[in-house]
């Protein structure tokens, strides 16, 4: 079986909502669905599968993937800011708990948060887990411009970890490179800028707590560069007024990636660095190639166990999804 961990759903009414509004993000209603406008030079468009719950079905039978857990795409809700963003991402876990509700044993829900207001966005993901029965959730690199250490932002985090959910670490614009060219934002600034959000995370201590945190698109730039990120970390003395954490390279062996790549060599890489414990099947569908991710996994030179492990069963491991996989058995 397959369970894929990196798949995307757009709120049709979070689209809508996003109509006419006077900053950036803005949507248009287009043929056949929408174009998103994220960034002045990055713009998505919009039309089913992503729009539509039977064509993605259609898509993962095609793919022979049984099981995906579903994430809003860019732009999230929390770009909206304050009151707005905690009221949105509700909104959009509500309407995935009723898709995966309706589907038992095809979707799984990674949750949307809105950061607006720390104790309000604490209470949704409570709510999330106690009462939705979602996964996990989807944490963006930064949260509209504030990075994931941010006073506002790391006791949500800490809550995360606390109570055991996974986190999805996933890439969204950074600040100050919003007007990059899409290729560039895409291609390079979105993985780099997830891996600073893992290392903010390590030097604020988040990795004490046990979480368990998936970066996105095999860990963005992470494995390439973890000798030299340990290195570095323990070459240079810490700073006065430095936090008590361990230095953030000794905790890149605790991360799990996802499969999001479009190179053999890429997966190798991290599968040797990392190992197949740590590693969740992902197409980022319908993003990019999503064929790709599997194929490439496919050729992966790995036992059939440790292929089984990384299709599915980390996933279930981490993400507890046994009663949906069986469901769907």
């Amino acid at each position: 079986m397959r369970i894929d961990i990196h798949s995307h759903l757009m709120s049709v009414a979070f689209l809508g909502h996003l109509q006419g509004r006077d900053t950036l993000p803005t949507a248009a209603r287009d043929t056949g669905g929408f174009t998103a406008h994220c960034a002045p030079l990055l713009s998505l468009p919009y039309r089913a599968p992503i729009l539509s719950v039977e064509a993605k079905l259609a898509d993962m039978d095609a793919a022979g993937i049984g099981l995906a857990v579903l994430s809003h795409g860019l732009p999230g809700p929390h770009v909206l800011g304050g009151a707005e963003a905690d009221s949105w991402a509700a909104r959009i876990n509500d309407e995935l708990a009723v898709i995966a509700a309706a589907h038992p044993g095809r979707f799984a829900g990674w949750a949307s948060l809105g950061f607006g207001n720390p104790g309000r966005t604490i209470a949704e993901a409570d709510r999330c887990l106690d009462q939705l029965g979602l996964a996990g959730f989807q944490v963006w690199s930064n949260i509209g411009g504030r990075p994931l250490d941010h006073p506002d932002v790391l006791p949500v985090l800490e809550h995360l970890a606390d109570r055991g959910a996974a986190i999805h670490l996933h890439p969204a614009v950074p600040a100050g490179h919003e007007a990059l060219p899409q290729a560039a934002m895409i291609g390079f600034a979105f993985p780099a800028d997830t891996s600073l959000a893992v290392l903010r995370l390590a030097g604020a201590g988040l990795f004490d707590r046990g979480p368990v945190i998936i970066a996105a698109h095999l860990g963005g730039v992470l494995p390439w560069l973890r000798e030299r990120i340990g290195l570095w970390t323990h070459a240079l003395p810490p700073l006065p007024g430095q936090p008590l954490a361990r230095p953030a390279g000794d905790y890149l062996d605790r991360i799990y990636v996802d499969t999001v790549g479009y190179g053999l060599a890429p997966l190798e890489y991290c599968y040797a660095q990392l190992g197949a414990g740590r590693l969740l099947f992902g197409s980022d569908h319908p993003y990019g190639a999503p064929s790709v991710p599997g194929q490439l996994l496919g050729r992966l030179p790995c036992t059939p166990a440790e292929r089984q492990q990384i299709l599915a069963g980390n996933a279930r491991r981490l993400l507890r999804l046994d009663t949906a996989v069986a469901e769907h058995a």
